[in-house]
């Protein structure tokens, strides 16, 4: 029996198979004989190591082979799906074969972010340009031309959608200098929820699209204070909001969640955390405490550790393999840099499912009941703002130089019907002043 046979299914699905009956599908592999190759979580991205002439084909993965509709046959298939196409357009194309133009004296080429890993186990094929248009027998050559036409009109498909792609991206631009778009300023904890609430308004309001830029919410609040546009920002720490733009900049928020800090890492749990972090070879961080809320709530949290050890503060605070602590902020594109542990929010990993160890209540900043408690220390994020620690709460608000208030509004009521507590955030409400 084919080796293919087993994966009939999967090749049946694929844009270049489609309208080939499936004993030909069978003999034209076979005389293709691509190399089947298992991709396993966690390895390097699957085109590392690949040539400009070869590209992969995704076959199947270990998560769920569904195919979506497709408003066209020749529609490139979504990651992971059969038949999509990892590489350059692909495998004819003699781009890389050009020599590198000169470049001037001096010039350094910005560096590139790592790709991320292998997600899921997947198993794909390895193919080239040249194994598809290669003629092999009179036989199977009826068969070979409509797995040639499907071929071209998948390379059409992807062409015509890097133009509308590129289209969209001018009219954006456009847009942008017109002022005619509503720019969404979200903390990264709530960076997916903002993003696929920009996604529904902007398919019901095209005429205005909303951009989503991430950041550190304090570093939000600077730039809406430096006059960037900002018309909904939606930040990590009320405090933010309370203290940096209230009253001049905004006289209202909503808090619309709480959360609590934890420590993801492999093997890392609720009972040996501490032996964990305080590993002589143990590397730990967090984000960037001058910039990120996320950042200075670790260093709090750290600070609130006496509660539970005394001593056990500065042990963590002065660990050779803390790091997060420099008031640099990081470069635009510098990949982050890596370690064993990580301090951040209860809802990133319980929503993925990582490894994560919950800390006792006197440290993890989500218990209003101990305010007192967490109010007895603080961080200086600049020379102008100490903040106080206190439960965490996440809130939104409206500026007062908002460029689309009542646009602003409807996209908060958007962004506010996500059930929070199904994302693993806590629940927590509250009106401060005068909110819409």
């Amino acid at each position: 029996m084919s080796i293919y046979q087993k994966y009939l299914p999967q090749l049946k699905l694929m844009p270049l198979f489609q309208g080939i009956d499936d004993n030909y599908i069978l003999d034209l592999v076979e005389a293709m004989q691509p190399q089947i190759v298992l991709r396993k979580t966690g390895m390097p991205n699957p085109m590392e190591g690949f040539t400009g002439s070869e590209f992969l084909v995704c076959l199947k993965n270990n998560l769920s082979n569904e195919v979506k509709a497709k408003p066209s046959k020749y529609t490139m298939p979504e990651m992971g799906e059969p038949g999509m196409m990892m590489g350059e357009i692909p495998g004819l194309s003699l781009a890389r074969q050009r020599p590198a133009e000169p470049k001037p004296e001096g010039a350094k080429k910005p560096p590139m972010p790592p790709r991320p890993p292998q997600p899921v186990d997947q198993e794909c094929l390895i193919m080239d340009g040249e194994m598809i248009v290669k003629f092999y027998s009179a036989e199977l050559y009826p068969a070979q031309a409509k797995m040639i036409k499907n071929f071209f009109g998948i390379l059409t498909q992807k062409i015509t959608d890097i133009r509308a792609a590129h289209k969209a991206q001018v009219d954006l631009l456009n847009k942008q200098i017109a002022g005619e778009v509503l720019y969404v300023n979200t903390a990264g904890c709530v960076m997916k929820v903002a993003n696929e609430t920009a996604a529904k308004w902007n398919k019901l309001h095209p005429e205005l699209p909303a951009i989503v830029k991430g950041g550190g919410s304090v570093d939000i609040v600077r730039n809406a204070l430096a006059g960037k546009p900002c018309d909904v920002m939606i930040v990590a720490d009320e405090a933010n909001i309370a203290d940096m733009m209230m009253p001049d900049h905004a006289d209202g928020y909503y808090v619309f969640a709480g959360n609590k800090m934890v420590i993801s890492g492999k093997g890392i749990n609720s009972e040996n955390w501490k032996e964990k972090l305080l590993d002589p070879n143990a590397t730990f961080m967090h984000m960037n405490p001058y910039g990120d809320p996320g950042g200075y709530r670790a260093v709090m949290a750290m600070l609130l550790a006496d509660n539970v050890e005394p001593g056990l503060a500065d042990k963590l605070m002065n660990h050779p393999g803390h790091i997060g602590m420099s008031k640099e902020p990081p470069k635009p594109g510098a990949p982050r840099p890596k370690a064993d542990y990580s301090f951040g929010y209860y809802s990133g990993p319980a929503s993925s499912g990582a490894e994560f160890a919950e800390l006792p209540a006197v440290m993890d900043l989500s218990d209003d009941n101990l305010a007192d408690v967490y109010a007895k220390v603080s961080f200086a994020v600049d020379d102008e703002n100490t903040i106080v620690a206190k439960p965490i709460s996440h809130a939104l608000t409206i500026p007062f130089e908002a460029n689309h208030k009542e646009a602003a509004r409807e996209f908060i009521d958007m962004f506010l019907e996500n059930d929070f507590a199904a994302r693993c955030y806590l629940p927590k409400s509250k009106v401060v002043g005068n909110w819409k």
